[in-house]
Order: C-alpha cells, then sequence, then structure tokens
C-alpha cells in the first residue's frame, strides 16, 4: 500500500468520526466511567485465575508493521491503551527503540480474565535505513504510534571520462 493512500485513509477515518470521539475512546476517564456502569455486564470466565492464556508471555509486544516506500518508510507500532505519556521511543544507528509501560484500565479491579498485555514492554526494531533523530517524524493516534522518515535519494556524483 502506498504511504499517501496510507495517510488519506487515516485522514478520511479521523474525518468521518469527527469530534473527540477517537479520544474518548481511549481516555482512562471514560474507561472507568464504562466500567462503572451498572448495565455493564462482566462476563465471567472459568475458575477465577488472573490469565487463562498460557502463551501470553511467548507474543511479542508491541505488535509493529514497517511499510516501505520509494521515498518514505513508516513504522506502525500498535500500543493498545497505553498512554503518550508512558512511552519513549529512541534511535541508535537503524535501531529503533520503544519502550514504556501498559497500565490496567481499571487498577482497582481484581482481572479475572486477561489477554491483554500489562507491564514495562521494550522492543527494537531494525529499520531499512541509517538516520539521525532529528530525521524522523512520530505521531501517536488512535492507540498506534506511527514513525516515519523521508528517505534520503543519494545521487552519486557524474564522474567525467577523458
Amino acid at each position: 500500500m502506498d504511504m499517501d493512500k496510507l495517510k488519506q485513509w487515516l485522514e478520511v477515518a479521523q474525518n468521518m468520526q469527527g469530534g473527540d470521539f477517537w479520544k474518548n475512546i481511549f481516555e482512562q476517564d471514560f474507561a472507568k466511567q464504562f466500567m462503572n456502569d451498572p448495565s455493564f455486564k462482566s462476563p465471567i470466565y472459568g475458575n477465577g485465575e488472573k490469565n487463562m492464556r498460557e502463551d501470553k508471555n511467548s507474543r511479542t509486544f508491541p505488535s509493529i508493521d514497517i511499510l516501505e516506500g520509494e521515498e518514505e518508510v513508516m513504522v506502525l507500532i500498535e500500543l493498545p491503551g497505553v498512554r503518550k505519556e508512558n512511552i519513549e521511543l529512541g534511535l541508535n544507528g537503524d535501531i529503533l527503540t520503544i519502550k514504556g509501560t501498559a497500565l490496567p484500565i481499571h487498577p482497582n479491579l481484581k482481572i479475572a480474565y486477561s489477554e491483554r498485555f500489562y507491564g514495562e514492554f521494550q522492543r527494537q526494531i531494525k529499520i531499512p535505513d541509517q538516520i539521525s533523530p532529528s530525521e524522523i517524524n512520530a505521531k501517536f493516534w488512535n492507540g498506534i504510534l506511527f514513525v516515519s522518515y523521508q528517505r534520503k535519494m543519494e545521487k552519486g556524483e557524474i564522474i567525467p571520462i577523458d
């Protein structure tokens, strides 16, 4: 998929929803209000174990996509429920490092069942080019961190032949 088409799709999606719809979905206060609503019924799973997924720790968090174009590279990093303030992004050569903390939405309740990741995380991602940190653009929107940069279009010098 072309980077411009992806950007256009994201803009269309944002414009269609409008207002604060997406912002409210991921705000912690909105989630607390939803969880405290008496009409909300939480399903009961199994015998009350905290986590019934045996392979939970075998999954890599966060999930990523790397999209490459001739002029741009974009890394999409899924961070559901993670607040921007709890994310740190760094670059060393061609290694992009994302680290942070995924906090429970409602920390005062006991988790009866969970498939989501909670806790500290760190992931290193090899990007296809050597760039400097000043060349990177990062935007956090709708639970996804968009990290992009323009590729350098290096054209070699023409050498005259005698």
